[in-house]
This record gives C-alpha cells, sequence and structure tokens, in this order.
C-alpha cells in the first residue's frame, strides 16, 4: 500500500514533466514560427506600429518633369536615394519633405541600368539603416513604404505589407532582387522597403500585375552599385544635361526663363523679364506667384514663322496645394526684344488650357510639314517621320529645315 502511495504520484509527477516539455515543445515550435515570419530574435523585440512612425520621418515624395515617386535618406546631409526612372530626364527634380515644405535636389550620382540615382538637399532629415541579405529570410514580413501616385494622394505615406517569397538574382546586370506577395502601387517606387525593425532589405522598384507581386532592389545590390558610381570617372553619364543660352536668340531667351524657374533660380528668372513686363513691381512682388510651385515643363516651344522675335510655348505646371500636386497646362506666345545687347521676355500672351487632348502635347502643324516633305520625296516611311520629329523637338533644333531634320534622320 505504501508502494502504490509513492508510485502513484510518481506517475503523476512524470506525466506532468512530459505534458510540460510538450507544450514548451509546441510553445517553442510557435515562437520559431514568429521568429522565421519576423525575420529572427531581434526582430520580435521590434513593434510595427513605433517602426512606421519612425521610418515615415525618412521617407519623401520625388516630383519630377516627367515622373514621381518616392525616396528615403540614406546618408546624414540630406542624401536621398531613388529610382532612376523617378528621375530620369529630370534637370531639377523636387523633394517634397514630410514636413510638406520642399526643396530643389542636386542629383549626384545615378545608374540607369541599376535603376538608382542619389539626390542631395539642404535639409537633413532622419536616415534609415540598412539590413545586408543574409540577415534576410524567405517568409519574412516586410513593408514598402512610400506615396501612391506620387503626388496624386495627399497625406501622409502609404504603407504596404506582405512576406518575401524569393530571391532573384540577374546575372547580366548583376543584381539581385527580392520578390514579394505585396502590390506596389504607382508612385511607391523608389521608396523603402523595410524589415519589422525598420531596417531597408531593399528598394521598391517595381509592381507585377501577375499575383500583384511587388518587386525590389536589394540592399546588397544597392550597397553595390553605389559603391561603383563613388568611384566611377562620371557618376552623372546617365542624367540629362542643362545648359542656358539666354543671349544667343529669342527662342533661348524663353527657354532658359523657363528652365530656371525649373531650377528655381528665380533670380536669374527674373533677370530675364523686361521692365515692360514688370512694370515697377519688384522680385519679392513677383516671386510671390510661384511660391506652391514644384516644377515648370517646356511642352513645345518654337518660333513664329511670320512675326520676328515672337515666341510660341506650350507648358505644364505642378504646384504644392494644402499637401496635393495640382497640375495645370498653359498655351501662348512670348514677343521678345534686344535691350542693351540682352534679349528679354517683353510681352507675354498665355493662356490656361483646361484637361488637354492628347494630340495638345504635339505639334500638329510641324507633323503635317513632316509628313508632306516626305511624300514630295517619296520616301514616305513612318520611322523616318518619327525619327524627324524627335530631332525637331531637341533643344537647339528647332531652327533646323526640313532637309536637314531628313538628313540627320537618315544618318546622313
Amino acid at each position: 500500500m505504501n508502494r502504490k502511495k509513492i508510485i502513484l504520484p510518481c506517475l503523476f509527477i512524470a506525466g506532468l514533466f512530459i505534458y510540460t516539455g510538450y507544450k514548451v515543445s509546441k510553445l517553442s515550435e510557435r515562437i520559431q514560427r514568429i521568429e522565421d515570419k519576423l525575420g529572427g530574435t531581434k526582430n520580435i523585440l521590434c513593434n510595427q506600429k513605433d517602426t512606421v512612425e519612425r521610418v515615415r520621418k525618412s521617407v519623401v515624395r520625388i516630383v519630377g518633369g516627367h515622373g514621381e515617386g518616392s525616396g528615403f535618406a540614406v546618408k546624414r546631409g540630406g542624401f536621398i536615394l531613388t529610382n532612376f526612372h523617378v528621375i530620369a530626364d529630370e534637370l531639377a527634380p523636387k523633394v517634397i519633405l514630410p514636413d510638406n515644405t520642399f526643396e530643389t535636389a542636386q542629383v549626384i550620382m545615378a545608374d540607369k541600368i541599376a535603376d538608382l540615382a542619389i539626390l542631395k538637399i539642404e535639409k537633413d532629415i532622419p536616415t534609415l539603416n540598412f539590413a545586408r541579405l543574409n540577415w534576410v529570410t524567405p517568409a519574412e514580413e516586410v513593408m514598402a513604404i512610400g506615396y501612391p501616385l506620387g503626388g496624386g494622394l495627399d497625406g501622409e505615406s502609404f504603407i504596404t505589407r506582405g512576406a518575401i517569397s524569393r530571391f532573384v538574382f540577374d546575372k547580366e546586370n548583376n543584381l539581385k532582387y527580392i520578390l514579394t506577395d505585396m502590390t506596389l502601387i504607382n508612385g511607391v517606387s523608389g521608396g523603402p522597403m523595410v524589415n519589422i525593425c525598420g531596417e531597408a532589405v531593399g528598394i521598391a522598384c517595381a509592381g507585377l500585375p501577375p499575383g500583384g507581386m511587388g518587386v525590389a532592389i536589394s540592399s546588397d545590390s544597392i550597397f553595390e552599385r553605389v559603391v561603383k558610381m563613388f568611384a566611377s570617372e562620371n557618376p552623372l553619364k546617365d542624367v540629362k544635361k542643362i545648359t542656358f543660352n539666354p543671349d544667343k536668340n529669342p527662342l533661348e531667351a524663353v527657354r532658359s526663363f523657363y528652365n530656371y524657374l525649373k531650377l528655381r533660380s528665380m533670380e536669374n528668372a527674373f533677370g530675364l523679364l523686361s521692365d515692360n513686363f514688370i512694370k515697377g513691381f519688384s522680385f519679392e512682388d513677383w516671386l510671390k506667384g510661384y511660391e506652391s510651385m514644384l516644377d515648370t515643363n517646356i511642352v513645345l516651344i518654337k518660333p513664329d514663322k511670320k512675326i520676328a522675335d515672337r515666341i510660341h510655348v506650350k507648358l505644364s505646371t505642378k504646384d504644392l496645394v494644402d499637401e496635393k500636386i495640382v497640375y495645370k497646362y498653359f498655351e501662348g506666345l512670348w514677343d521678345v526684344r534686344k535691350e542693351q545687347g540682352r534679349w528679354l521676355l517683353w510681352r507675354p500672351k498665355i493662356k490656361e488650357v483646361k484637361d488637354p487632348e492628347q494630340t495638345w502635347f504635339l505639334d500638329i502643324e510641324m507633323i503635317g510639314g513632316i509628313e508632306k516633305f516626305l511624300k514630295e520625296r517619296k520616301d514616305f516611311v513612318e520611322d523616318i517621320g518619327l525619327a524627324m520629329y524627335e530631332l525637331w523637338i531637341e533643344p537647339g533644333n528647332e531652327y533646323l529645315s526640313l532637309e536637314e531634320l531628313y538628313r540627320r534622320a537618315k544618318g546622313n
């Protein structure tokens, strides 16, 4: 009887140990799954809410003449990383900061193939740290943070959540990409893809329709390409250049005026206005009309065929109004006069165009002239006509004859 009294408690205690061990084992498995999902033990200590609030302070909107997207601070001193396609063909991208102020950025390095660019602004904002790829595991949860549709939606940056599906290596260009199951919206390109602790595992670059797959350039590839850009003799070889020659002719005076506005070199722009236009207004008074202007883009510019020193122009503008980007379109003409050896903008006749059709962005008169020219030569090839038009709209080619455009288009 005494033995039974001893054996039963022992069996109970042994069973309790086995049950407890089983529960601990299951709990360990669950913790391990959570660790795997979050990307490791250290990530369990991170709070998603705090991470989002902190990362948002480093993410910016980037606005150019043809592209819009996101970017984020990667180095103290105002260094911003974004995708090259966001600032492609842009002379002076504008960076809208989290406090809704904006600055004109300088592109200091770019890599078209890797789709990366580094901008520089004056204001210093908090930077993000990078996570090396060997710290990142498939199935780990990540977030892409950026501004959907660039400036199309106002308010705070947008958060997209998902998990890493796999890694893909582009052997030809030596780039590693992160594939996720999240859907990336236009405008988020250039923004960071971060883990639960707010470390950037990559830069969001594309959204693929099948299954809503989101793609990011990995942090390791970013490190490698940035080092190469720093070491390059010409880190700006892929970046569009701009030259100013306002004293050359009336057309270059008008072009320079609007390009100075694009660069927000406002004093230089004001210096191209004649007394006839200013009529006693000070620079400070004139500047008030451009306080909200983010960008000015010349759509078309050409000299008048009949009236000397008259320039026709079509423009698109972007203004930051109450956290939202407002798009406007204008067309008209400038009369330009030479005073004391300088071409100055004398008198404008510019009007706003509401909801322009697609053909508004083309010079139908020039297209018709090219078609007629090619038919007369019995060489009406669509590719040649397109090449002639593209040559003509390049800055500096506006005065070329159809014969010269034809010769260049043919490669002669």
